[in-house]
């Protein structure tokens, strides 16, 4: 990757490396580096991320909404920390565009991909953190989530399981199916029990989006065995 794309991704998030090399790795997908033959890649920040980017919406949250419940504001953190919701954050300066994928790996449509942009999203703010510290890499989340005005809730585990403990009183459990594909183009299928019944199933490209799905077609057969009772 030039210097021109690694400065113009560090105007947009506007915070400047001290050390480029941390931001490389951040955008080194495991394709490219199984291509590429180099043992670093960007998985152990996405791990680091994940975290540092729980810390602080949760920080944010609880500040931002005095009066919510503990229940609530787990609600509204998963939503912000979702797939979905981080891969819209990553459209939002085109992250897309600077990862360095193999080239098995390189289309136009993996390069918009819900996990892969979520999970290269965890390793910006990680890298961020790396070189900054937090204060940084709390400075570029909060530009992101002040712009979020209203959350709405689609965290469908977070709705099972409450859905769960007030029905059966119990916690729903999920299992992996299936795993298929490469290494770097894993998809896994999900399915959700709760005391043993099978509730959903779901499918997708890392195991929290499969768990998202899977809830999500729990929920809707929880609601269609309600409407028949």
């Amino acid at each position: 990757m030039s210097n021109k794309s690694l400065e113009k991704l560090q105007k947009v998030i506007e915070y400047q490396f001290n050390n480029l090399e941390v931001l490389m790795i951040a955008l080194t997908h495991k394709s490219y580096a199984a291509e590429s033959g180099i043992q670093i890649y960007n998985e152990r920040m996405e791990f680091l991320g994940d975290s540092i980017l729980s810390a602080i919406v949760a920080e944010s949250l609880y500040y931002r909404y005095s009066d919510e419940t503990e229940g609530k504001l787990s609600q509204l953190k998963s939503q912000i920390v979702s797939s979905q919701n981080l891969s819209v954050w990553a459209k939002e300066i085109k992250l897309g565009d600077f990862i360095l994928l193999g080239k098995s790996e390189d289309t136009k449509e993996a390069r918009q991909r819900e996990g892969l942009l979520c999970d290269a999203f965890e390793a910006l703010v990680c890298a961020v953190y790396l070189d900054g510290g937090f204060e940084n890499a709390k400075r570029i989340v909060l530009k992101f989530l002040d712009k979020q005005q209203q959350i709405v809730i689609t965290d469908y585990k977070s709705r099972l399981q409450e859905a769960a403990q007030s029905e059966y009183k119990v916690l729903p459990e999920y299992k992996i199916l299936r795993e298929m594909g490469p290494d770097h183009d894993k998809n896994f299928e999900v399915a959700v029990y709760v005391k043993d019944q099978l509730l959903g199933k779901g499918a997708g490209h890392s195991k929290k989006e499969a768990q998202q799905e899977a809830a999500k077609k729990a929920m809707k057969n929880i609601k269609k065995r309600k409407s028949e009772d």
